[in-house]
């Protein structure tokens, strides 16, 4: 499926020790849902430079404008207009920290899950992945 392959995107680990990645539960959240934000903002508005700001050298090698404009086109046609977010937390797996967020979307009554992985190694730190999760996104 094509927008599985678009909305998977890189996940590369990083392997650190966890008290490296773990950090401060609160730092964390700022931080994830910070990036979110942004992401969502250029999403909305076309943004790919914004899109691709927090992204890991990988992630942005992996995602050139074609395919942001076919995510941009997936998730409005889908789930219709980005209305809002809440972060509901996160873990540590293989070095990475994954933030996972509950979403709201015009077109969609169901909860949408994003989960959005951090290399927190860097600072600032660099997304090295994210995932859209709905059944509205399998149609």
């Amino acid at each position: 499926m094509l927008l599985a392959l678009i909305l998977m995107l890189v996940v590369l680990p990083c392997f650190t020790d966890a008290a490296e990645v773990g950090g401060d539960s609160e730092q964390i959240k700022d931080q994830a849902t910070a990036a979110l934000e942004r992401i969502m903002q250029a999403i909305s508005e076309g943004d790919y430079v914004l899109y691709t700001r927090d992204f890991s050298k990988q992630m942005k090698d992996s995602q050139g404008r074609e395919p942001f404009l076919q995510l941009q086109s997936n998730l409005q046609r889908s789930l219709g207009k980005f209305k809002s977010v809440q972060y509901l937390g996160s873990y540590v797996q293989y070095g990475s920290t994954i933030a996972l967020f509950k979403a709201r979307f015009s077109k969609e009554k169901e909860d949408v899950l994003i989960r959005l992985v951090l290399n927190r190694k860097k600072s600032p730190p660099h997304i090295t992945g994210l995932w859209f999760d709905s059944p509205a996104l399998e149609k």
